[in-house]
């Protein structure tokens, strides 16, 4: 299985390459450390070099052959960073080569400079952790890394060579006398027990908060927001009595990119009678800020270019291009004397000055993307994050725009998909950028990275659209099913449920969608099973059983159903057997019916995302039931009850119901409120 490993180094000018099978320079070698777990938890192997003299490392790999692995069905495949696309893909997919005239501008979002990517089918990389599913789908092979604080680790798999190639970024980092260069761990078993372990021996913390909802002004705004934006966003969601955490301003609220102590003067009446006005409203007030970037007319840049992050020939860094922005934007240097201070003075001005509770920290990448004082990119990027998480102690934490091994733990709340827009897809797909703005990017992510909600922190989905909205300002191109699937997926797979839109524009329609998503309920997903740009979920909400049938393709898609019943709220009770088709991008969703024959049951309801799930509590005795909902239950809600043949009326708190023949189902409707 272990065919080699390599290390490069550079040491006294000279670049030297060995290998473990060779004979090692005289006082250099590599430690192997084995570690067995019980057989069901696995296999911790550590890999870990000493050295007498002083030396700059520069690469190590180790290359895993003939593991059996070549049957498997589909790979994980973490994307870089947060916008990275990340899913589970076959041996038969592939991984497009991006477009050479991308890197100018969007290289230094993704791994493009330090991957080279072949395009061909079966070959993939995995950063920080990976997992290859077996063809019935019950059992994985996992390996992920424990350590990312010494650099990024990467899992490049070959499935027509059944090769594993396990690399560590630490390019730059300078090892005094030893330096842990591979820490992995293995498993084989159910994809659940496996994470539950990785994460146990990560360390991440168990308290993580709970789902929490909120509204955003990027995506409706951009940049083009104002105090007076804001106040009118702020009260006709607190008109509708939403059950929202979090009232987030994002980008455009700053006097310049990097200048995060002043703000524009679009906000006379400052950040901190906004933030109190925010909850006087019952909101958390949030605020977007990206502290290691800036651009050219900011006061940072032309104050204290010592604070801007520099290649070797001197020149300033290069954190991205965005035309909202003026252009090209830079990043700054974590270790640059003075610029800590300056982030703490930013933390506590924004945290205990202004009173904001949550912050969306974005572009985190900047950070690292070159090594820096003696530290590969990933030393770099996890002292940031342990930085952050330091000085902004009592806030939540939202992570964006980062690497996400050394985000785990050390955020409440992460994105982990690219940015969504108005439209599905990219019109320049083409080009094969992974971090590219696309709704349907976002989704195969959200659906790809699932697992890591509640274990490495909350999943941020990003945001869903429902609006309209105004051509040339705000118009919304997703197609109702479009919309209806981006709003679904992120609530039932996300951990912070983000919208933007201005509400007093929504028709009725939109209004009752909105309000189908409450209460907003935690959710376990049992089984993803993927065909294509198809997917089918089973998922369960408190005891209920689901089944979500996403289509996120262009083609319809026609299923025959193996199980069941099912209820849907339009297409009512479905029996195993029955042929369904999903157009383009829609999805459905559809609750399990648990029949009885001796008494009353549930079919499911109307008025919720789930069917039935608003229910708290149901009590047949007899021919009398007691139905209580949520308190935050949408008042469109009906509930379906499936009645014993016979019955000809059903009394639902204290008040009789006829019983209806329809499809050889005998039920009765309960409107609420209640008649």
């Amino acid at each position: 299985m272990f065919v080699r490993s390599e290390l490069l180094y550079l040491q006294d000018g000279r670049k030297t390459a060995v290998h473990l099978k060779d004979d090692l320079p005289a006082g250099i070698s590599v430690e192997i450390d084995l570690m067995d777990h019980a057989p069901q938890q696995g296999q911790t192997v550590a890999f870990n070099l000493r050295n007498r003299d002083p030396l700059e490392l520069l690469d190590y790999k180790i290359e895993l052959s003939g593991l059996g692995l070549a049957g498997s069905s589909e790979m994980m495949v973490n994307g870089f960073q947060s916008w990275s696309r990340s899913e589970a893909l076959a041996a038969g997919d592939r991984i497009a080569t991006p477009a050479k005239m991308l890197y100018p501008a969007c290289a230094c979002y993704g791994d493009y400079r330090s991957y080279r990517y072949t395009g061909r089918h079966g070959r993939f990389h995995s950063w920080t952790y990976t997992y290859l599913s077996d063809p019935a789908g019950d059992t994985v092979w996992f390996i992920g890394s424990l350590d990312e604080s010494a650099g990024y680790t990467l899992f490049d798999y070959d499935y027509y060579r059944d090769r594993l190639l396990i690399q560590k970024d630490c390019a730059g980092a300078v090892s005094q006398s030893g330096y842990p260069l591979l820490r992995l761990y293995f498993g084989r078993g159910k994809l659940e027990a496996l994470l539950d372990r990785y994460f146990h021996l990560l360390g991440v913390p168990r308290r993580l908060p709970p789902r929490a909802g909120g509204w955003t002004s990027w995506y409706n705004y951009y940049t083009h927001i104002s105090e007076a934006i804001i106040l009118h966003n702020l009260n006709e969601l607190a008109r509708l009595e939403l059950p929202l955490e979090y009232f987030q301003i994002d980008d455009g609220w700053q006097s310049a990119l990097g200048d995060w102590l002043e703000c524009s003067d679009r906000f006379p009446a400052g950040m901190q009678k906004l933030a109190a006005e925010i909850r006087r409203h019952g909101f958390q007030p949030g605020l977007w800020l990206a502290p290691f970037v800036c651009n050219r007319g900011s006061r940072i840049f032309q104050e204290n270019p010592q604070w801007l992050l520099r290649n070797r020939r001197g020149k300033p860094v290069k954190a991205g291009y965005n035309p909202l922005w003026k252009g090209w934007f830079y990043a700054l240097d974590f270790y640059a004397p003075g610029f800590q201070d300056y982030l703490r003075r930013i933390f506590a001005t924004v945290k205990d000055k202004w009173g904001y509770s949550l912050l969306k920290l974005d572009f985190l990448y900047a950070a690292a993307l070159l090594p820096r004082a003696g530290k590969s990119r990933g030393q770099v990027m996890t002292e940031v994050m342990e930085f952050i998480r330091a000085q902004t102690q009592g806030c939540k934490l939202l992570g964006c725009g980062v690497p996400l091994g050394p985000a785990f733990g050390k955020v409440d709340y992460c994105r982990i998909g690219s940015d969504v827009g108005p439209f599905w897809e990219f019109t320049l797909k083409g080009l094969h950028y992974r971090e590219r703005v696309s709704t349907v990017n976002s989704l195969v992510s959200t659906i790809g990275r699932r697992h890591l909600d509640r274990r490495a922190f909350r999943n941020d989905p990003d945001v869903f659209l429902l609006r309209d909205g105004v051509p040339k300002v705000n118009q919304n191109r997703l197609t109702p099913d479009q919309r209806y699937t981006l709003f679904f997926l992120n609530n039932l797979l996300g951990g912070l449920i983000f919208f933007s839109d201005n509400v007093d524009s929504y028709t009725a329609a939109q209004l009752r969608r909105l309000r189908s998503s409450f209460p907003n309920l935690e959710t376990v997903v049992k089984r993803v099973h993927r065909d294509g740009g198809f997917y089918r979920i089973e998922f369960t909400v408190k005891k209920n059983c689901y089944l979500a049938l996403a289509n996120l393709d262009g083609k319809a898609y026609e299923l025959t159903l193996a199980d069941g019943p099912y209820f849907h709220a339009e297409r009512f009770v479905l029996q195993p057997g029955q042929r369904l088709r999903l157009e383009p991008y829609q999805t459905i969703c559809l609750y399990k019916v648990e029949p009885r024959e001796d008494k009353p049951y549930l079919l499911g309801s109307s008025g919720h995302i789930y069917p039935g799930a608003q229910l708290e509590k149901l009590i047949v005795r007899g021919r009398s039931v007691t139905l209580q909902l949520h308190k935050h239950a949408s008042p469109e809600t009906k509930v379906f009850l499936a009645v014993p043949r016979g019955m000809i009326n059903l009394q639902v708190n204290k008040v009789n119901y006829p019983v209806t023949l329809k499809n050889r189902i005998h039920f009765i409707a309960v409107p609420f409120p209640e008649n």
